[in-house]
């Protein structure tokens, strides 16, 4: 392989790399770029090369330079994560409140006080699929995709979770992963008879979603449509975030209103849906602090 090949292929794999937020291993590529460079009696425009690669390097390094002086999440009391769990969990049945209240501690950026709860309701076998997913999210949160995969596959090779639930994690992985530009192996699952015993009862009342989109019925922005990306989601219930600059919009959402047109957006398409807007709460700690968390119930029409 040519040197300009070379060159070609590793800056495609740290651009790659970038996309998926693996920006330790991005800054690895274009060291290596810049080392071929240098040592190349080939190339012409050498030092074109090495500014323009430099460059992009010194864009990795600055965003590393971010990440490494964000302020760290404050940590919590136990006493102010049994509160939040509290505050945050609806359902009177006892199985989806805890889920819930596991979600919130998420929600408000406790992600590994919400990994231990979530671990601990997989081991009880409650809702296995909606919380293994939800444990795959906070892994992909404040950890990496490699962790992710790691947790699929120790639950693939420890058969704690059946074939069906298992095809159903990998194919929200999989989503889960095209929609954030992620490459990555996962365990592939030997087709199996189907499994004696009763089937799973977990039924999401909808598709896991990836955004949606709510036309505004009333405030300073009615008649406009507005987008979200999904930061949670439980059952029909689904999380986003209104970051604190966006006070126009703000005031465009009240707690307890009707959503009547809602169009919500899964990997495998879309539907048309009305809600209702349950819980609007300002976010006092952590890296959104003083943007707000919007609760809506969604109803598939």
């Amino acid at each position: 392989m040519s040197d300009k090949d070379r060159i070609r292929s590793l800056l495609k794999e740290a651009e790659l790399y970038k996309k998926q937020s693996l920006l330790t291993q991005s800054k690895g590529k274009y060291l290596n770029v810049l080392q071929i460079i240098e040592s190349s009696r080939q190339l012409g425009n050498r030092e074109k090369l090495l500014d323009a690669v430099r460059e992009k390097m010194r864009a990795v390094e600055e965003k590393l330079t971010e990440i490494d002086e964000a302020p760290e999440v404050p940590e919590l009391s136990e006493s102010q994560h049994n509160l939040i769990r509290k505050r945050f969990s609806f359902s009177k049945d006892k199985d989806k409140a805890a889920i819930e209240g596991a979600v919130a501690l998420a929600k408000f950026g406790q992600y590994e006080q919400a990994l231990e709860q979530f671990k601990k309701l997989l081991r009880q076998g409650i809702l296995p699929v909606v919380v293994a997913k939800n444990i795959i999210t906070c892994l992909l949160s404040f950890s990496t995709a490699d962790a992710a995969v790691a947790q699929f596959s120790q639950w693939v090779s420890r058969e704690s979770l059946s074939r069906p639930q298992l095809k159903q994690i990998r194919a929200f992985l999989n989503s889960t992963f095209g929609k954030k530009g992620i490459k990555a192996e996962l365990p592939k699952l030997d087709e199996a008879p189907a499994e004696a015993g009763k089937e799973d009862e977990e039924g999401d009342a909808v598709l896991d979603l990836s955004s949606i989109s709510i036309q505004l019925e009333s405030g300073p922005l009615k008649g406009e449509t507005v987008e979200f990306d999904v930061t949670f989601q439980s059952g029909n219930s689904v999380s986003v975030i209104i970051p604190a600059r966006r006070k126009d919009l703000l005031d465009s959402f009240k707690t307890g209103m009707e959503l009547s047109d809602i169009q919500c957006f899964s990997p495998i398409g879309f539907f048309r849906a009305n809600g209702v807007l349950f819980g609007k709460t300002e976010i006092k700690d952590g890296p959104k602090q003083g943007d707000y968390l919007l609760e809506i119930a969604i109803n598939a029409d």
